[in-house]
């Protein structure tokens, strides 16, 4: 009923959906922050304004919207000097790279792989598809569990013989950075989750070493369980899109997804990125592994590590351990 009156109009049809108070608030804050009316004026501040006209002259709350108003026309208000920008290599003030950050991706890179899966039908090989999978522990990967089923969403659900024919047949591709250059390790069972006794998408494997070229040079990936992550917290992916040389993207959290234990970001990637590694950029801890696209939201969904750790612990206590032995935790 707000945004009845004309200056706020224009900007209804697109007011963004919440599912709760608080995410309400921010998200129409942000929406209207940078928008102006015609005339050049303030949405925001108009919106406050109005806003302040539902509370009495003496009521504390009418006199904070009046100034918060106050402060935006404020700043509205400055001058804009172009010229600065004009003069500046970086005009439209994008994000670099840290010289830190290089240095934690390259390190990090070393544990994250293509995985190329076979296809089977009745015991017929049909075709292959491509994903990401990382190390979590010394021998033990993880990707999504449905990089290793390669099914598309109409395919019919495969057989127990031909998953397992899949997995054994797969290869992880580490150090691939570019063309003819890798490092290829058989997969050597799928540990859990146990064949359909999990509803997430996850999938822990064990990866057969190599005597020339052991997996402890490959490392493993730290885990960051309990990150509190806001609009402001930045996630990189390492990847291999396409099933192309490893890569790297970036870009901010949105919020929690619909589905229990995911979450939405904004963070580029491609098919073929499922099963990466979603890095904090301030520890450069995993803290989700990657799923796909959220058509809905239009956004990209991340499974967060700490339900696939909760999940694995519940049901095979013995990998759990063998990972926190590792990671420490």
């Amino acid at each position: 009923s707000i945004f009845i009156v004309e200056d706020l109009i224009p900007w209804k049809s697109s007011l963004p959906e919440a599912e709760s108070l608080n995410e309400r608030v921010n998200f129409t804050i942000d929406y209207l922050a940078e928008k102006k009316t015609e005339r050049g004026d303030s949405v925001l501040a108009i919106f406050l304004r109005i806003l302040s006209d539902g509370y009495d002259l003496m009521d504390e709350r009418h006199n904070r919207l009046i100034s918060r108003a106050d402060q935006i026309e404020w700043i509205n208000s400055r001058p804009i000097f172009t010229e600065s920008k004009i003069l500046q290599a970086n005009p439209a003030a994008e994000q670099m790279l840290w010289v830190s950050d290089a240095v934690k991706m390259i390190e990090c890179a070393k544990a994250v792989s293509k995985i190329d899966v076979p296809r089977f039908f009745k015991d017929e090989r049909r075709g292959s598809s491509t994903g990401t999978a990382w190390m979590v522990a010394p021998n033990l990967a993880l990707t999504c569990r449905h990089v290793i089923e390669a099914i598309d969403p109409m395919d019919t659900p495969l057989e127990t013989e031909d998953i397992q024919a899949q997995i054994s047949n797969s290869l992880m591709t580490f150090d691939y950075t570019a063309g003819g250059k890798g490092l290829q390790y058989r997969i050597e069972s799928l540990e859990a989750p146990l064949l359909k006794s999990s509803s997430l998408d996850y999938a822990l494997l064990r990866v057969e070493d190599r005597k020339d070229r052991p997996l402890r040079e490959k490392g493993y990936l730290r885990l960051d369980l309990d990150s509190p992550l806001t609009t402001q917290t930045s996630l990189y992916i390492i990847q291999h899109p396409l099933g192309q040389p490893q890569q790297v993207s970036g870009d901010l959290y949105v919020k929690h997804g619909s589905s229990p234990g995911t979450i939405l970001y904004k963070t580029p990637t491609n098919p073929g990125t499922s099963g990466s590694p979603v890095f904090n950029r301030v520890s450069w801890g995993v803290v989700a592994l990657h799923r796909g696209e959220n058509n809905i939201e239009r956004l990209r969904e991340g499974l967060k590590l700490q339900a696939i750790m909760s999940d694995i612990k519940q049901n095979r206590d013995d990998l759990y351990r063998e990972i926190q032995m590792a990671q420490n935790i």
